[in-house]
């Protein structure tokens, strides 16, 4: 029997992940299946979702808020970070099928269909506790467009962003994994809307304000504390509403004319970050 080639392997993994899909739109929530379940597709999830991206069928996802209920629509969702928690209970399973369906297709008539995977983008085991001048720790929300653009931005700089879930799980927990890749000589702070709050004092009157998860608050204070204020910065999307007692951190606003790439040069290379600025015109 002869070996299978890269794109029946490819095709392969994407029909047993879609398999998986399947079943967990038959399994009760909770139960022991279920559980055996989540585990599987959070171990495949990783190398699925490079496939997906390297044939370019990767999608993002809006969520309109019940009528009855309101609130906010939440953009730019990868669905594949909603898998078990969806903004406003709305099915991703389905639409996540059909992305895996349309990447098999693509993978089926391309001749030299090659996954765009680069050892230097991934930390080893052997090197993610090890300072360099090339990593930078990408905080994010739920804004995947933004996330990509940044992380692509880096990759194209010849740096190498450290985004937590695209990371080996190895058996930890989620803050286990976080300190265990944190071990970079920058962070990038995506502050993007993705909640709301006001403070509870100012009454009904005042409006609700968009702001970032309280994830990415954390990991600001964690990397503010770790790296120092020199070495974090943070890109503002809209009129997201800026954390207290954070004075001394660079703020960059994310305009969609990418003037935010040259400010960012800027930073970095203050910060003596190793990278060649030339590249970005290349």
């Amino acid at each position: 029997m002869s070996e299978k080639t890269g794109k029946e392997i490819y095709i392969e993994t994407l029909e047993n992940f879609k398999n998986l899909m399947k079943r967990l739109l038959r399994t009760e929530y909770g139960t022991s299946t279920y559980l055996d379940l989540r585990t599987k597709i959070n171990q495949e999830r990783g190398f699925v979702e490079t496939i997906i991206r390297s044939a370019g069928t990767s999608k993002v996802m809006s969520f309109r808020p019940p009528p009855m209920i309101g609130g906010y629509i939440i953009q730019n969702v990868n669905p594949f970070n909603v898998i078990f928690d969806p903004p406003y209970g709305v099915d991703v399973i389905l639409p996540i099928i059909d992305i895996i369906d349309e990447t098999i297709g693509s993978i089926k008539v391309k001749d030299n269909f090659v996954v765009a995977v680069s050892n230097k983008k991934k930390v080893s085991k052997l090197d993610k506790t090890v300072v360099d001048r090339k990593s930078i720790f990408l905080v994010h929300g739920h804004d995947d467009e933004i996330k990509e653009q940044v992380a692509r931005f880096l990759e194209k700089l010849d740096l190498i962003p450290i985004i937590l879930h695209e990371q080996a799980n190895s058996g930890l927990t989620i803050i286990e994994k976080f300190e265990s890749y944190s071990g970079t000589c920058y962070a990038i702070v995506l502050m993007t809307p993705d909640d709301v709050g006001k403070n509870i004092k100012s009454g009904k009157s005042e409006k609700l304000n968009p702001r970032a998860r309280q994830n990415v608050i954390f990991e600001l204070g964690y990397f503010f504390g770790k790296l120092g204020r020199r070495n974090v910065c943070v890109l503002l999307k809209g009129s997201v509403e800026r954390p207290s007692d954070y004075d001394g951190i660079v703020y960059l606003p994310l305009d969609n004319d990418g003037g935010w790439k040259l400010l960012l040069i800027k930073e970095l290379k203050t910060a003596g970050l190793d990278f060649d600025s030339n590249r970005v015109f290349d």
